[in-house]
């Protein structure tokens, strides 16, 4: 019998109800405690009747709606969560109750205010060293396996720690429950020791990687992500503070991202005046999400003239250089289905614009992937670009740095010179670190100035709106991979002058001669 998909989260949740609770029973039968000291009633009474606020500042605090309102209030995460720790391990050196039944629980809590500590001083800018990193790194690549790639940028930061109870208990019931919550606290300690190897690999990977400089070359567009995934207008704030670090930089490349429900004609007017002080100096990548209907393979015939109308209307509002129909294709696709679908995409779109370039989205990661590729590169088929879009819900640079590889294989394995586009880089600064991150954003950058026929690299988000990915944190605070694009940036400015005239957005559109014939 199958598992129904919500099955796991819901008994997460429970979970985490019972520890909330735990905690606040605990917490008032602590601090009332006959005989205990009055340091430690009182320790033990804040962390209870804290955790929970504490736990969801911690959780708020990074993403654009909260920073502002709760930014100031981080640290009182890792203090509770510090306090909570220090409560666990008072009880088991003062031997208040059974060690079997303390001690499980004070290495959990321990490890919990390691992460949340760890991932506070990091958002802070401070280096810290892989091993600091890595257990924060293995609970959150399974929270991933568990729940999906969503929960990988918090997972480390959502597990509530737990009160050790100070007196021996007085029921069957309560030796049963304590029994029970430190049997789940031994197997989460475990399961996370188990996993920490690879998740200390991952994070090295990603700092060993060659840190060259990366070479300019005039004719590669480097830019960010504006806005996140579009869901509807942005906001005003995101508008101004994602505009005004393009604009600091300047870059040569916006990418814009639109779910399908989200290309509304408001939505694409809203985002032109957004960009329309730089939109002659720089190319505008548009992407639209792939649907979660489309993930059988294919799509309905009601779901393809949907999104061929929003192809339609993105094009008449923005006018792209580089348009992606869907930023990946399904595992188990339809082959046939979706070349028909970009051929249909293409003729779609350039009937408004004919310079526009259709790209194919993929991020490198099956078969599909590969035959689709191979149509595209074959020089006889609408699509005429191959923009690279990896979002491995781990955040693990191998999987990157092989998808990477692959281009390299499908460019070499093709007669026609290829047209790529490099559509972000996947890193996490606030469960890596900040050093992962502008490795693996260099590594891309000097990867990608190196191949003559990439055409342009997304270098990340320009900050953090709903998640903690972006090239600046949503309090205002600068990553280090920022400064790497800016340093790309200013070398493409320094270059000398070119015999002939520079590159703009219109140069990189793709000739309407070289273009094959649209389809009946």
């Amino acid at each position: 019998m199958a598992v129904p998909a919500w099955s796991v989260p819901a008994a997460l949740a429970t979970i985490t109800a019972c520890v909330v609770g735990w905690n606040l029973a605990h917490g008032a039968r602590l601090a009332a405690l006959p005989g205990g000291r009055t340091a430690f009633r009182t320790l033990s009474g804040l962390c209870a009747f804290l955790l929970l606020p504490a736990m969801v500042i911690g959780l708020l605090s990074p993403m654009a709606p909260g920073a502002r309102l709760l930014g100031p209030l981080a640290w009182l995460a890792p203090v509770v969560a510090v306090g909570v720790a220090v409560q666990a391990l008072w009880v088991l050196v003062g031997r208040r109750a059974s060690v079997v039944i303390v001690l499980p629980i004070a290495c959990l809590d321990v490890l919990v205010a390691w992460m949340i500590a760890t991932r506070w001083i990091e958002g802070l800018g401070a280096e810290l060293p892989a091993w600091a990193l890595t257990p924060g790194m293995a609970v959150s690549t399974l929270a991933a396996a568990t729940l999906g790639g969503g929960a990988f940028l918090w997972g480390a930061a959502a597990i509530v720690p737990a009160l050790a109870p100070g007196a021996l208990p007085r029921t069957r019931l309560g030796r049963g429950l304590r029994a029970l919550l430190a049997t789940g606290c031994a197997t989460g300690v475990a399961v996370t020791a188990v996993t920490s190897p690879a998740a200390y690999g991952a994070i090295e990977t990603a700092r060993t990687l060659d840190a060259a400089f990366v070479p300019a070359r005039s004719d590669l567009a480097i830019g960010l992500r504006l806005f996140g995934v579009l869901t509807s207008a942005p906001s005003a704030g995101t508008a101004r503070h994602d505009m005004a670090v393009a604009d600091s930089l300047g870059v040569t490349a916006v990418h814009i991202e639109f779910s399908v429900e989200g290309a509304t004609a408001a939505a694409l007017d809203s985002v032109a005046r957004s960009i329309e002080p730089r939109r002659d100096s720089m190319s505008l990548v548009v992407t639209l999400d792939l649907a979660e209907r489309a993930q059988d393979g294919r799509m309905d015939d009601a779901a393809m003239r949907t999104r061929l109308a929003v192809i339609e209307r993105i094009v008449r509002h923005l006018r792209p250089e580089v348009l992606v129909p869907a930023e990946r294709v399904p595992d188990d696709a339809d082959i046939a289905w979706w070349q028909s679908y970009y051929t249909r995409a293409a003729a779609a779109a350039r009937r408004l614009d004919r310079n526009v370039t259709v790209a194919l989205g993929t991020d490198a990661s099956t078969r599909v992937d590969s035959a689709l590729v191979h149509w595209a590169l074959q020089g006889d088929t609408p699509v005429d670009a191959v923009a690279l879009v990896v979002r491995a819900p781990d955040r693990q640079p191998a999987r990157y740095l092989a998808a990477l590889a692959a281009m390299d294989r499908w460019a070499s394995a093709n007669q026609g010179t290829p047209a790529v586009w490099l559509l972000g880089v996947p890193t996490a600064p606030a469960v890596a670190g900040e050093v992962a991150q502008q490795h693996l954003v260099r590594h891309a950058m000097a990867w990608a100035a190196s191949r003559a026929w990439v055409r342009g690299i997304i270098a990340g988000d320009a900050s953090d709106e709903m998640t903690a990915t972006g090239l600046r944190t949503a309090t205002g605070r600068s990553r280090r991979a920022l400064t790497e694009v800016s340093a790309a940036l200013r070398a493409l400015r320094d270059l000398p002058a070119p015999t002939a005239d520079p590159p703009t957005a219109d140069s990189l559109r793709r000739s309407p001669d070289s273009l094959p014939p649209s389809p009946p």
